[in-house]
């Protein structure tokens, strides 16, 4: 009878054994074509280290590849939020992310024509960016997901953007250290793309939800 009775416990370890793999399968999150997230990070590397290097050449250029950027960058990101449904929390953000975008590449390809107005919109955009990593991770806050490694760095990128884009809009940097913060920007920002495309985490909004 012992025998049996060993016999049947372990064979239901085993079949926990089993069912515990599959169940962290199921629990994680999946992704489709995380290539497009890394398209669009590296076209916005490619565009940071064009601001930095190629400023003092031609700076309407930048301007206007920033707003054919942010259209590239627009119509990559709804078309992996859409085929990226179950990722619940950040599909939400992503289609908002993809709407922003797109409304970016419209303001800075038909109306930014000088340098002085192409500053000012940028720091309206690192305000909303780092007001939506806020939002976002308030959200998570309320539900319970709470990562201090996350708060954390969200909190900084909070303070950073918000001492860059007051600086931005007071004049406080030169035009040309201006286009040196905004091109690190946007390789930051497509850093964490880039991250969050092989990783489904970056370090700043932490892990897809």
């Amino acid at each position: 009878m012992r025998n049996v009775d060993r016999r049947y416990q372990n064979h239901k370890i085993m079949d926990y054994s089993i069912e515990k793999p599959a169940l962290a399968r199921k629990e994680a999150p999946d992704a489709r074509n995380s290539n497009l997230l890394i398209i669009k990070g590296s076209l916005a590397i490619g565009w940071g280290l064009l601001a930095l290097f190629c400023f003092a050449i031609n700076p309407m250029f930048l301007v206007i590849t920033f707003g054919l950027l942010n259209f590239a960058a627009g119509v990559l990101t709804l078309a992996y939020a859409y085929q990226n449904k179950q990722l619940r929390i950040a599909h939400q953000w992503l289609l908002l992310e993809g709407l922003v975008e797109l409304a970016a590449g419209v303001v800075f390809t038909f109306f930014v024509a000088d340098m002085n107005l192409f500053i000012q919109y940028m720091s309206y955009g690192i305000i909303f960016i780092i007001t939506l990593q806020f939002i976002y991770g308030y959200t998570l806050l309320l539900m319970e997901r709470f990562r201090v490694k996350n708060m954390a760095m969200r909190f900084l990128s909070v303070l950073v953007g918000t001492v860059i884009s007051v600086s931005l809009l007071a004049g406080v940097f030169s035009p040309v250290a201006s286009f040196i913060i905004i091109g690190l920007f946007s390789i930051l920002y497509g850093s964490l793309n880039m991250q969050f495309a092989r990783r489904l985490k970056n370090v700043v909004m932490g892990t897809a939800e």
